[in-house]
């Protein structure tokens, strides 16, 4: 009776482990790939799902939307001029942060297309960056024209991050602070964005 008891029990075990193997779930804001074989699938809808244990593999990625500094440490907000530093067209410089937003929109294409998908985004943004700051003048990257600097810079991202296998998908493209590099040229430009704002004061009143 002893020995029945206890092969029921471990049986009963097996079957409780086989069951809670083949089940898994995939949340509104996950990603999941099924691997069989060595083959992959990606998987489709949010909720309950079913696997063969032992056989297939599951892995899911996290599809909210994440964020790189560039030009900045993210922990502190401490400057990083080797890659804040720029030059305009007019041949000043300018020390220019972006924050650079995406989401993994291909599971597959972002596990197996390339070995550093956040890297080659990160290169991507970089090399954008500095494109589109070197054609533009100082006073546009400081002032009047970061909205369109940033559009500019995200059309040309998408646009290289379709030619890439990466499973990544940009969100949006943002200057989070610009300045000269020195305090003393920095006071300058704050003091004539403070008289064109006076300027435009005056001329409402």
């Amino acid at each position: 009776m002893f020995n029945k008891i206890v092969s029921i029990s471990i049986c009963a075990l097996i079957a409780i482990t086989t069951i809670l193997s083949s089940v898994y779930v995939i949340g509104e804001q996950n990603l999941a790939i099924v691997t069989t074989f060595g083959k992959a699938e990606a998987v489709s809808g949010t909720g309950m799902h079913f696997k063969i244990p032992f056989i297939q593999n599951v892995k899911k990625f996290d599809s909210t939307i994440q964020g790189l500094a560039i030009g900045y440490q993210e922990q502190d907000n401490e400057s990083q001029e080797m890659d804040s530093l720029m030059i305009t067209t007019d041949f000043n410089f300018v020390n220019v942060d972006f924050y650079v937003e995406y989401r993994i929109n291909d599971a597959i294409m972002y596990e197996y297309g390339s070995s550093d998908p956040v890297g080659i985004l990160r290169n991507i943004s970089q090399a954008s960056i500095r494109n589109t700051i070197g054609s533009y003048k100082v006073d546009d990257v400081l002032t009047t024209g970061k909205s369109e600097i940033q559009s500019v810079i995200k059309a040309d991202i998408i646009k290289e991050l379709e030619k890439r296998q990466t499973g990544l998908m940009l969100v949006n493209v943002t200057i989070q602070d610009a300045e000269p590099p020195t305090t003393e040229v920095s006071d300058a430009f704050k003091s004539v964005e403070n008289a064109k704002q006076q300027a435009d004061t005056n001329r409402n009143d």
